[in-house]
């Protein structure tokens, strides 16, 4: 029996989950580079932008969650939904800025958006 091989297999598996979340590590880059373009394809276009729009509107990024008169059981649970709605409009918005910080002032001018209401959709 050989006195090193646990060693030589310490050493081996070592190296196999260093390669193993590189090759992680990359994946995620590629991914996040995907994501980034097809971002900057969705603003190059008007149709792109009123898309991004009507999301961050859905996601309801800039208004309030009213509880109203709801009852305190269904209270928690719709804030619980509508954080869950915010969470996603951020992760969004987040993204935009990653790909190309001009993109959220850009968005946030609503003149194309006047011909198109979004609450209707």
């Amino acid at each position: 029996m050989d006195v090193f091989a646990p060693y030589e297999q310490a050493e081996q598996q070592d190296q196999t989950k260093q390669k193993a979340q590189q090759h992680t590590a990359n994946r995620a880059q590629t991914f996040d580079a995907a994501m980034r373009a097809a971002v900057d394809g969705l603003m190059a276009q008007p149709q792109g932008r009123v898309l991004l729009r009507w999301l961050l509107h859905l996601c309801r990024n800039f208004s309030a969650e009213d509880v109203g008169n709801a009852p305190e059981s269904c209270q928690s649970s719709r804030l619980f939904y509508a954080e869950g709605q915010r969470m996603i409009g951020m992760r969004l918005m987040r993204l935009m800025q990653q790909a190309n910080p001009g993109h959220l002032p850009r968005l946030l001018q609503t003149k194309e958006n006047d011909v198109h209401d979004l609450d209707t959709f």
